[in-house]
């Protein structure tokens, strides 16, 4: 019994590195490697849902910026490292405000 919690313990650790290294989308040499953006949805052009908005989860604050771009999506940060930004208070169904921490998107609004 104790060598299969070691073992259970021993594939934790390691799917969970796993799950970092691919998080950081980074190759050897720490070149960053874009993230592949979703395809498009005709919905996209009229209201972004929320479950769409959060697919930017996790990227860089720059590949999130370039895919919001590609589905035609307004994009602005409200919040960097801590540090909030003035924002306009008008609503918009066709734009995500993100919070960006180290770099990576941790969250999303949609307006």
């Amino acid at each position: 019994m104790p060598h299969k919690r070691h073992l259970l313990s021993v594939l934790v650790v390691w799917c969970a590195c796993l799950i970092g290294l691919v998080a950081c989308a980074e190759s050897e040499g720490g070149v960053r490697v874009p993230q592949e953006c979703p395809s498009s949805d005709a919905a996209d052009m009229t209201e972004i849902s929320v479950q769409r908005a959060e697919l930017l989860l996790g990227y860089s604050e720059a590949d999130a910026q370039q895919c919001a771009a590609q589905l035609g999506w307004a994009f602005r940060v409200g919040q960097r490292d801590g540090e909030s930004f003035a924002l306009t208070e008008d609503y918009s169904l066709q734009r995500v405000t993100v919070v960006v921490v180290d770099d990576r998107v941790t969250a999303i609004a949609v307006g």
